[in-house]
């Protein structure tokens, strides 16, 4: 089971990751990072927030995709780990490469889509919560990386999330 929630949170990972960045990679490519006194605090809380639901879209989500996984499977002769070893073959290309039988590969077929409509939902659900809090895509990338990347704006984000959560 642990194993397949590794699996989930790596296939949703993946899919929400390579969904977004594919959206916005060209003209976020073209942005420079954001120097740490252009987000201002208020930017940096809208994040915040964004960032707190966006953890719990990201929960439900990969509950979702989970439970799209069991129902798909429960009729096929296939079970979770098995489905989980051929997924991970698959999406890293560099790990040992495993026989799969044109049944799995049929089962497998059938699952995406599936899991590409959890994931474009999922999508959908996050720019929500990015434009519910008050920011726009582009911004919250630049804020993003920011909060990564540049060690004050990491503590001035860890602040205001830590001032947060007291308030609560």
């Amino acid at each position: 089971m642990k194993i397949f929630k590794r699996s989930a949170v790596f296939i949703l990972g993946f899919f929400l990751v390579a969904g977004v960045a594919f959206a916005q990679g060209q003209q976020m490519m073209q942005q420079q990072t954001a120097q740490p006194d252009s987000i201002s605090d208020k930017e940096l809380k809208k994040f915040a927030t964004a960032n707190q639901k966006m953890q719990k879209v990201r929960g439900d989500i990969q509950k979702k995709m989970m439970s799209e996984v069991k129902a798909a499977l429960e009729d096929k002769e296939m079970d979770e780990q098995r489905f989980q070893q051929i997924m991970m073959s698959k999406r890293n290309k560099k790990a040992d490469s495993i026989n799969v039988t044109p049944k799995e590969e049929q089962t497998i077929k059938e699952i995406q889509p599936k899991l590409m409509k959890v994931q474009q939902g999922a999508q959908q659900q996050m720019m929500s919560v990015i434009q519910e809090s008050g920011l726009n895509p582009q911004r919250f990338q630049v804020i993003m990386r920011a909060v990564q990347s540049n060690p004050e704006v990491m503590k001035r984000f860890q602040k205001i999330t830590q001032d947060t959560m007291k308030k609560k």
